[in-house]
C-alpha cells in the first residue's frame, strides 16, 4: 500500500470513528432517516381520499339517484347528509366543512333519459386548489362512466363511439408509496451526504482541531477526500437500509438491478459532496453548516420534479435545473426501481451528475485551499 493510500485510510477511519463512537451521532445517522421513511411514505402524497362532499339533489328521478349512490359508494368521498337547500350547502363550503358541493338540477334525470346532455354543478373550495382539481376529476370520472353505461344500454356494442380503457404502466394500481420510496431514497441521501460533508470541516474548526489537521502530514487533497469519503459510505448504507425497509414494509417492487441502483446512489452522493464542502469551507461552526445545508436543500427539492413536474416550469427554469443533482437522481432511481431502466438510459442522467460533482469539487477545493492561505 502506497503512502498516499495509508494516509487516506487513516483519515477515513478517523472520520468514521468520530461519527460512530458518539452515541448521539449514531442515533442521528439512523433514527431521522427511519422516521422520515415511515412518516413521509404516507404523509408526502398527492393522493386525495376521504373528501367531504355534500349532495343537493333537486331531482327525484332514477338517474340522479344512481349518480348520487355511486358517489357515496366511492372510497374517495365522505358524503354528508343531503342538504335541504343551496344556502346550507354554500354555508358548509364557506366554513370548510366540505370540499365539494354537488348540485343535481331538477331536470337531470329527464335529460339523461332523453340523452340531451344532463349536467351536474360542482361548487368547490378554491382555497385548496390542488385537492379540488383531483376530487373534481374523480366526480367527472364517475359521471362519465355512468353516461357511458347509459349509451351502451341504448345501443349495445356502440356506446359513445369511443371506449377508453385505462392501463397504468409500471404501477398498475397507482400505489403512491411505490413512487414515494425511491424519491425518499434520493432526498434522504441528499440530506445525509450534504449534512455530513458540510459539518466535516466545520466540526474541526469548532473543536479547535483544524490547525492540528493542517500541520499533520496530509495534503489538502488528502484532507478533502478523507473528509468526504465517509459521507458517501454512510449515505450508501442509508440507501440500502431504505431499500430493505421499502421492500419489507411497503412491498415496493425492485424491477431493476440492485447493483445499478447502488451505483446511482454513489454517483449521486459524489455530485453532492462538492456542495457540502463549499458550505463547510465558508462557515466556522456546525450550526452555521446546518443552516447552509438547509439553504441548499430547500430549492433542490422544490426544483427537482419531486412535487411539481419540471415540464410545467418556465423554459428558462427548466434549463437552470439541469444543474440540480436531485432532478437526475429521481429519474434514475425511479427508473431502476419501477421499470428496469437499462444502463444506457441510466448513463444519460449519470454523466451530468459526474460533471456536476467534478465542477463543484474543483471549485470547493480551490476555495478550501484559498482559505488555508
Amino acid at each position: 500500500m502506497t503512502a498516499f493510500l495509508r494516509r487516506l485510510k487513516t483519515l477515513i477511519v478517523k472520520e468514521l470513528l468520530i461519527l460512530l463512537r458518539d452515541a448521539k451521532g449514531r442515533s442521528m445517522l439512523v433514527v431521522p432517516p427511519l422516521l422520515q421513511l415511515l412518516l413521509f411514505a404516507y404523509a408526502v402524497t398527492l393522493e386525495v381520499r376521504d373528501v367531504k362532499v355534500a349532495i343537493l339533489n333537486n331531482d327525484a328521478g332514477i338517474h340522479s339517484q344512481a349518480v348520487a349512490r355511486r358517489i357515496k359508494a366511492s372510497p374517495y368521498f365522505i358524503v354528508a347528509e343531503s342538504t335541504l337547500n343551496q344556502s346550507e350547502l354554500e354555508e358548509a363550503l364557506v366554513n370548510q366543512e366540505i370540499l365539494l358541493g354537488l348540485i343535481l338540477p331538477s331536470d337531470f334525470s329527464a335529460k339523461a333519459e332523453n340523452r340531451t346532455g344532463a349536467s351536474m354543478q360542482i361548487l368547490s373550495d378554491g382555497r385548496k386548489s390542488n385537492a379540488v382539481q383531483i376530487a373534481t376529476a374523480y366526480v367527472a370520472e364517475i359521471v362519465s362512466q355512468y353516461a357511458l353505461e347509459l349509451a351502451e344500454a341504448d345501443r349495445p356494442g356502440v356506446g359513445l363511439g369511443v371506449q377508453t380503457v385505462g392501463r397504468h404502466w409500471f404501477n398498475p394500481n397507482l400505489t403512491y408509496v411505490w413512487t414515494i420510496i425511491p424519491s425518499l431514497m434520493c432526498i434522504i441521501t441528499l440530506l445525509m451526504t450534504l449534512n455530513l460533508s458540510a459539518m466535516s470541516l466545520a466540526r474541526e474548526k469548532e473543536l479547535g482541531t483544524f490547525e492540528q489537521l493542517l500541520v499533520a502530514p496530509f495534503s489538502p487533497a488528502e484532507i478533502i477526500i478523507g473528509k468526504l469519503a465517509p459521507a458517501i459510505l454512510l449515505a450508501s448504507f442509508e440507501s440500502m437500509l431504505i431499500y430493505g425497509l421499502g421492500r419489507l414494509l411497503y412491498g415496493v417492487p425492485m424491477r431493476g438491478s440492485f447493483l445499478l441502483m447502488m451505483m446511482c446512489v454513489i454517483i449521486f452522493s459524489f455530485s453532492i459532496i462538492g456542495f457540502g464542502l463549499f458550505v463547510s469551507s465558508i462557515v466556522k461552526t456546525q450550526q452555521q453548516a446546518i443552516v447552509g445545508a438547509f439553504m441548499f436543500m430547500v430549492p433542490s427539492v422544490a426544483l427537482s420534479g419531486f412535487a411539481a413536474p419540471v415540464e410545467n416550469m418556465p423554459l428558462w427554469l427548466q434549463r437552470a435545473v439541469i444543474m440540480n443533482p436531485l432532478k437526475h437522481a429521481l429519474i434514475m432511481l425511479k427508473g431502476v426501481f419501477l421499470k428496469n431502466m437499462p444502463a444506457g438510459e441510466v448513463w444519460l442522467n449519470a454523466w451530468p451528475l459526474l460533471v456536476i460533482g467534478v465542477l463543484s469539487l474543483a471549485f470547493s477545493g480551490w476555495l478550501f485551499r484559498k482559505n488555508l492561505g
